[in-house]
């Protein structure tokens, strides 16, 4: 019995000294002096995000391409969009280009087939509830004949090229297993790689 009162004993004094302390880690810190920008987030708008990155403003079909930053990445849009936002799924002016069956007049890169591709897995419902109706480490490919509902919005996924300089140091390098996966996806044929 005097050995509990004891041990209350301890871990009381314990809980109240950590609440009462002048640690400097527990005082607040101002949300202006958060993050990697150097300037007052409340005031500063002007030096918020230093200069702007400059979008490219060349036609579809002349702008130089930056590579993707790793494979299977989606590679970033080097022409000019202006009026292609918001896309929904009734307005998607990047389809008028890069449908395969328009790319042959266009000269665009064709949508791949992995944007023809429902990969949801099938679904049972349990006490009227829905759970996935599949096994661990299991990927469900089912082609279609359109475009995937999941894949209409292209900005979800890919953004306009722009050179920017970030101050922050980035130790990753791209490794490509040949040099097509450069330029080219081949996720549909890779989507349960390391999944099994």
């Amino acid at each position: 019995m005097i050995k509990k009162i004891i041990f209350t004993g301890i871990i009381s004094v314990i809980l109240l000294s950590s609440c009462g302390t002048d640690d400097k880690s527990n005082q607040l810190i101002s949300d202006s002096t958060l993050g990697f920008i150097k300037s007052d987030v409340q005031k500063d708008d002007e030096n918020l995000l230093g200069k702007m990155p400059q979008y490219s403003n060349k036609a579809p079909g002349t702008a130089t391409k930056i590579e993707r930053s790793f494979e299977n990445a989606p590679p970033m849009i080097p022409h000019m969009t202006v009026g292609f936002f918001p896309i929904t799924k009734n307005n998607n002016i990047c389809l008028s280009c890069h449908m395969p069956d328009k790319v042959s007049v266009s000269g665009a890169v064709a949508i791949p087939e992995s944007h023809f591709t429902d990969y949801r897995p099938k679904l049972k419902e349990v006490d009227g509830k829905y759970e996935v109706d599949a096994e661990e480490g299991e990927v469900f490919s089912k082609k279609l004949n359109k475009l995937s509902p999941t894949r209409y919005n292209c900005s979800q996924c890919h953004v306009p090229q722009a050179n920017v300089t970030v101050d922050i140091k980035n130790n990753f390098e791209r490794v490509f297993r040949n040099n097509a996966s450069k330029t080219s996806s081949d996720l549909d044929k890779n989507m349960d790689e390391g999944v099994k």
